[in-house]
């Protein structure tokens, strides 16, 4: 049984709330689909994530991807947390206040330690926004072969 998998999906339907970490709740991201690695949210863009000329401003498309693909390794089931080493986001298209953007993660290659995963931010369209990719480290070393 993976309990992170099993939450994750408790939540389709819902806006993340009081048991999630104070960043996410300000996000208010919507949990759409989840399976073990891949994970779908949608986001409502609020005037305090846009730049001045009303757009969704390029830190939080990066900080909404960050936080998917870090949901996305959490429902592997491993143990220890993963945390990001590098995030290279290509910003393609704009998206404005009102509009909501669906983020789709998924895990791409599972090594030991380290995870490489890509998500994508599109609009209610399909229309791609941006994709992001990134390696993220476990903080727990692999257990060590016995002798």
């Amino acid at each position: 049984m993976n309990p992170v998998l099993q939450l994750f999906q408790a939540l389709i339907g819902q806006e993340m709330g009081a048991g999630a970490p104070p960043f996410s709740r300000w996000l208010r991201g919507v949990m759409r689909e989840v399976e073990e690695g891949a994970l779908t949210m949608e986001f409502t863009v609020r005037p305090e994530m846009a730049n001045p000329v009303g757009l969704l401003h390029g830190g939080m498309q990066c900080a909404m991807i960050d936080e998917v693909i870090g949901m996305t390794a959490a429902t592997l089931g491993r143990s220890g947390f993963y945390y990001s080493l590098d995030l290279h986001v290509d910003y393609l298209e704009k998206v404005k206040v009102g509009e909501k953007v669906i983020a789709r993660s998924r895990i791409l290659r599972q090594g030991q330690q380290i995870l490489h995963a890509q998500c994508d931010l599109v609009d209610a369209t399909g229309k791609l926004i941006s994709r992001g990719t990134s390696n993220l480290l476990n903080s727990s070393p692999p257990a060590r072969p016995t002798s």
